[in-house]
């Protein structure tokens, strides 16, 4: 399970015992392609997890050295999905994604934020640690959509990303850097543990790219924080039918995991529907990541400290502290003037809203109890913090 540890530095994920991971009952089970037929995130994320804690399975000392590996394919309903290190509220707008009546999700690994709809295919790759090679997975997705598309003239980026090349080049000059001109179709994550390897990408192929643009504004673009930030890029679709798309892929998947499997039987291909994941991975695993990606704590709770800069004169600003997802304090810029009366009551307010969560307008109601005990009228600088801190929460 995902230990319920939300920070964005340590989030440690626990491994399965063989008596409670249905798939380590045999570490010689062939290698699979899961195909989940969730449309839910959450459910995608959480058997995606569920099947990289089970490091018994994936370690390769028993198999001889032969690959121990499994492929994960699924479409999702419209959502976000963030890294692990990044702030859900600069990388996305969480209002116009609950608007939409869509889903703020967070991976267990890091890299970007992305939009995922039925245009977009996630493909995850779980591997023992010591035979995965990320260049080589999407090397190997590189040739599959060459070799059946030719009209596309696919690069693998320095990222471990993929682009479209424009068109006449076939290759790049250098593999580092991606040409100018190229689209980027499909970004890439990973996590590792001691015995295994997770390395997923997404693939652009009839995505509506308005939503994409749409729903990755940030809410508060003004915050400071040292989360990683997602790399901007142009991007396209590849254009290509999603069933065909679906076909090819999961035929070449189970013919390239049958190479070197740690059984004679060729590699598999299970169809997974929602409710039955249980008969494929651990269930009280998967009903306990499940419960963790989905909650508000996870999503984000474990977004990175941040500060929000509050200028509320011309030669003062203030900094609003938020760490785990709540408010923290306050934090006064040195200045030439100090003003003692000011400080104090940023002191006060600050106990007022100690621990009040991120949440829209959820400062409101501690910030007018604080307000109905203070004595005296407000100064003008007092009265530009509150309006600001309004403004604040109206924006998570």
């Amino acid at each position: 399970m995902l230990r319920e540890v939300f920070s964005a530095s340590k989030v440690v994920v626990s491994g399965c015992t063989a008596r409670r991971c249905l798939s380590s009952l045999s570490t010689s089970r062939a290698n699979t392609v899961f195909w989940l037929n969730s449309g839910d995130i959450f459910r995608n994320l959480a058997f995606e997890a569920t099947l990289f804690a089970d490091k018994q399975h994936y370690q390769n000392d028993s198999a001889g050295g032969r690959r121990l590996a499994d492929a994960v394919l699924w479409k999702s309903d419209p959502c976000v999905v963030i890294g692990l290190h990044q702030n859900a509220w600069l990388e996305a707008n969480p209002q116009e994604v609950q608007r939409r009546g869509w889903r703020l999700a967070r991976r267990m690994s890091g890299g970007g934020a992305v939009f995922h709809d039925f245009g977009n295919l996630n493909v995850s790759f779980v591997e023992s640690r010591s035979t995965l090679e990320r260049r080589k997975c999407m090397e190997f997705l590189q040739r599959v959509l060459m070799r059946h598309w030719a009209h596309l003239n696919v690069f693998v980026g320095p990222r471990y990303d993929l682009w479209l090349l424009p068109a006449g080049l076939r290759d790049a000059d250098n593999p580092k850097e991606v040409p100018a001109g190229a689209l980027k179709f499909s970004g890439s994550a990973s996590r590792f543990s001691s015995a295994v390897a997770l390395h997923h990408c997404t693939m652009l192929f009839n995505s509506d790219l308005q939503n994409l643009s749409a729903v990755l504004t940030p809410a508060l673009a003004h915050m400071e924080t040292k989360a990683s930030r997602s790399v901007r890029s142009h991007v396209a679709n590849l254009k290509i039918p999603g069933e065909e798309l679906k076909t090819v892929l999961v035929d070449a998947l189970r013919s390239w995991l049958s190479m070197d499997s740690p059984t004679e039987e060729t590699s598999k291909v299970i169809y997974v529907n929602p409710g039955d994941e249980a008969r494929w991975v651990d269930g009280a695993e998967f009903a306990k990541n499940l419960q963790t990606f989905s909650s508000w704590e996870w999503v984000f709770g474990t977004s990175p400290k941040f500060t929000i800069p509050l200028r509320i004169a011309a030669d003062r600003t203030i900094h609003v502290q938020c760490q785990k997802g709540r408010f923290v304090g306050f934090q006064e810029e040195e200045t030439d003037v100090s003003d003692a009366a000011l400080s104090s009551w940023l002191r006060q307010l600050a106990h007022a809203l100690s621990e009040s969560p991120c949440k829209r307008n959820a400062w409101l109601v501690p910030i007018y109890a604080f307000l109905s005990t203070s004595a005296g009228h407000l100064s003008t600088q007092q009265i530009e913090i509150i309006s600001q801190l309004r403004r604040v929460s109206a924006s998570f």
